[in-house]
């Protein structure tokens, strides 16, 4: 499935589930609080995703009994930061692309000028 395709998929879920906190309004100047928000969810998922690896980097689980849980939190890192996109009108795709070709000039490949 196309990332623009789950970015639609969140914000029609998004819309229609009756939460209080509007996880679709547009972001600009006026409600930068909505983009803070979304930014600290974000983080506390990739907190929550830490906490898992970190029980399992000091013994107390086995990786493969902890890797749903750690799929579980990188899926929810992936919701907010697809929520960040369509919220702010940043098209992810084009700039995961962007990005990847400034990365193959930065770091050529080995044995490459």
């Amino acid at each position: 499935m196309e990332l623009a395709k789950l970015i639609q998929l969140q914000t029609d879920f998004d819309r229609g589930h009756g939460v209080e906190k509007p996880f679709f309004v547009p972001i600009s100047s006026e409600n930068l609080h909505e983009l803070e928000h979304l930014v600290v969810c974000l983080i506390g998922e990739v907190g929550e995703f830490a906490n898992e690896l970190k029980k399992v980097v000091r013994g107390d689980a086995p990786y493969e009994e902890r890797q749903a849980a750690l799929a579980e939190e990188l899926a929810d890192i992936f919701i907010y930061l697809i929520k960040i996109a369509a919220q702010t009108g940043i098209d992810l795709e084009s700039e995961y692309l962007l990005k990847l070709e400034k990365n193959r000039q930065r770091f050529p490949r080995l044995g490459e000028p």
